[in-house]
């Protein structure tokens, strides 16, 4: 980044960690895990899920880089690894299957699976180890910090109206929800995929 933060500059860069996490898109996920817990445990649940993806990407931005190295894992491992896993679930969404992650009973989903890696994926984690990669300046690293806080808040404001939402809808509007999103999510993850591949087999898959 520039040393000057301009307003714009900031605005994209949240776009782009909010269009990777897709809180609205995973919200039927957020619903199915939580469809036990009363309201006021799933808006209290959305509050901690939304600290828990600052938490998660606030540690990605400082130490993302040094974490993978650390394990000798290549970013590009990393992303096809993750993303097959994301791409599992949007296939669950889009098939109405159960989902390939559960949770054990009495465990919460707060962090494990919802905060990481449904929200706060490789492809999350992957931007925002791009992003430290580019900061040169102080203030680059506070607008990192300050582009997480609002998408993990969002997050949580997104979540924090889910059992509203849901009320809304009905079953057949979020049964269309789930659909939609569900192949969204998997176009995601399987065009990560494929361009992860043409990074790593740039003779065999054309990189895109």
């Amino acid at each position: 980044m520039d040393a000057t933060i301009t307003a714009p500059t900031l605005i994209t860069s949240a776009i782009a960690l909010l269009t990777i996490t897709n809180p609205i898109g995973t919200l039927p996920i957020f619903l199915s895990l939580t469809k036990d817990a009363t309201p006021a445990k799933q808006r209290h649940m959305a509050i901690m899920i939304g600290l828990a993806v600052i938490a998660v990407l606030a540690i990605s931005l400082a130490a993302g880089t040094f974490i993978l190295g650390l394990f000798d894992i290549d970013m590009t491992a990393f992303k096809i690894a993750g993303n097959l896993l994301v791409a599992s679930i949007g296939w669950a969404m889009l098939t109405a299957k159960s989902s390939p992650i559960t949770v054990a009973p009495g465990q919460s989903p707060v962090v494990v699976p919802l905060a990481i890696p449904v929200l706060a994926g490789p492809g999350a984690i992957a931007l925002v180890i791009t992003f430290a990669h580019s900061y040169t300046t102080v203030l680059d690293w506070v607008a990192g910090a300050v582009t997480i806080l609002v998408v993990g808040l969002i997050v949580g404001i997104v979540y924090f109206a889910g059992p509203t939402i849901a009320k809304l809808l009905k079953t057949t509007g979020m049964d269309i929800l789930t659909r939609v999103f569900g192949l969204l999510l998997l176009s995601i993850a399987l065009q990560t995929i494929l361009s992860s591949l043409g990074e790593a087999f740039p003779g065999w898959v054309p990189a895109t």
